[in-house]
C-alpha cells in the first residue's frame, strides 16, 4: 500500500482551493468538496493549479558550445519539449474530472 505524506495532500488541496476548484468546510461535517461540477473541471485546470513550471527542463549546466552536439542539443530539445507539453495540455483540456471518475469506477467494477 502506498501512503502519501499528509503535508503533500494539504499543499495540493490549498493549491486547488486557491485556483477555485475546491472549497473547504470547517467544524461539523468538515471536509473538501469540488467548487464546480466535475464535468466543468478539466484535468488542465487541476494541472495548472498544482504544477509550477515546465514538464521537462533542460540540464542546468551550459553544454560545450565548441561541440556540435553540445551546440545543438538545447535548441533541439526545447522544440521537442514544447511540442510534448502542448500535446499534454491539449489532452488534459479534453478530459474532465467526471471522465476520470467514470473511467475509474468502470475499471473497478470490470
Amino acid at each position: 500500500m502506498w501512503a502519501t505524506n499528509p503535508v503533500v495532500i494539504r499543499r495540493s488541496l490549498a493549491d486547488l482551493r486557491k485556483a477555485g476548484l475546491v472549497t473547504v468546510r470547517h467544524g461539523v461535517g468538515a471536509g473538501w468538496t469540488l467548487a464546480r461540477a466535475p464535468e466543468s473541471i478539466a484535468l488542465l485546470d487541476v494541472f495548472r493549479a498544482v504544477h509550477d513550471g515546465p514538464l521537462f527542463a533542460l540540464h542546468h549546466g551550459e553544454p560545450n558550445q565548441a561541440c556540435p552536439a553540445g551546440r545543438g542539443i538545447q535548441p533541439a530539445l526545447r522544440r521537442v519539449y514544447a511540442d510534448v507539453e502542448e500535446a499534454v495540455r491539449r489532452e488534459f483540456a479534453g478530459v474532465s474530472i467526471a471522465d476520470v471518475l467514470r473511467d475509474t469506477l468502470a475499471a473497478r467494477s470490470g
